[in-house]
């Protein structure tokens, strides 16, 4: 009975670790795809970012449409409608205003928020934005600021996991209502 047990319990740890094998080889092809597609869609957001704005569907002016509608952003003292310094700097955006050609660091970060859909670390939005844009110089604290303004405005959420915070738009954020 006993050399029963044992060889049951022998053939049943062979197909576990031959089980287990299969699924480590699926998982390394998984992680390979996906670091293909982190690359394909890092590349593809680049492109679509040089591509000239679509025409406005509605009203039929022929305006180019702005990327997110009027945004308006608190300066360091508070002010609305002042841009930081540091999101001028690293935007290379003019003041807002109708000159306004170059998106601002908070509306690219907004957009690859809403591009990726699940919540992102202030690392990986940064990487992809720096790969995105290469003439901007985008550093990881101007980003983390830039994010904890969006919190702070409504237009992005936080959620911490473990000792790791990561940044989400969510539906009302994405609709322009604040989340709170």
């Amino acid at each position: 009975m006993r050399a029963k047990y044992t060889a049951l319990m022998t053939e049943d740890l062979e197909i576990i670790a031959k089980e287990r094998e299969r699924i480590e080889l699926d998982i390394a092809a998984l992680q390979d795809q996906l670091r293909l597609l982190d690359r394909d869609q890092a590349w593809l957001t680049s492109v679509q970012e040089r591509l000239p704005p679509s025409p406005v569907a509605e009203g039929g002016t022929g305006d180019v449409a702005a990327p997110a509608g009027p945004v308006q952003h608190s300066g360091p003292q508070g002010n609305v409608g002042e841009q930081p310094p540091e999101d001028q700097a690293l935007s290379g955006a003019q003041p807002a205003g109708p000159a306004a050609k170059e998106p601002t660091l908070r509306d690219l970060v907004v957009g690859e928020l809403r591009r990726h859909g699940e919540p992102r670390s202030s690392n990986d939005v940064a990487a992809v934005l720096h790969r995105a844009h290469p003439k901007r110089r985008i550093k990881e604290p101007a980003m983390r600021r830039a994010l904890e303004a969006l919190v702070k405005q409504g237009r992005v959420q936080r959620a911490k996991r473990g000792s790791r915070v990561f940044y989400f738009v969510t539906d009302a954020a994405a609709q322009g209502k604040p989340g709170r």
